[in-house]
């Protein structure tokens, strides 16, 4: 029989770890139904298959029309507890806002992704 601290404990768990498997790392980026990228409000691109699974993450348009001169660095989507970034210099970002196509490799956790970034 389940006790109420047992079920209190799962509880706790539940509560703290929901929040966070739907969460991406990037606040314009939130972690879609498997993974996929929602609310972006930019560039949304998906990296390579790696591990067996891809990762999102957005690169907001005010990133593009007025590149940081010191670049930036992007979180990815979550997958099972792990996301990666990709940092894009100003120049990438110019070269992404001017129509050029910028393939970028992600951190590594063990394993990396790919992210080929184009405007449409």
């Amino acid at each position: 029989m389940l006790t109420r601290r047992d079920f209190l404990r799962g509880s706790m768990a539940t509560l703290i770890l929901v929040p966070l498997a739907g969460c991406s790392g990037n606040t314009n980026s939130p972690a879609g139904p498997g993974g996929g990228s929602i609310g972006c409000n930019g560039l949304s691109s998906t990296s390579s298959q790696s591990a067996g699974h891809v990762h999102t993450m957005c690169v907001p348009s005010t990133d593009l029309t007025n590149p940081p001169s010191g670049g930036t660095t992007y979180t990815t989507s979550w997958y099972i507890e792990h996301s990666h970034t990709v940092t894009l210099t100003q120049a990438q970002l110019q070269t992404i806002e001017s129509g050029g196509t910028v393939t970028v490799t992600s951190s590594s956790v063990g394993h990396t992704h790919d992210f080929s970034i184009t405007k449409s």
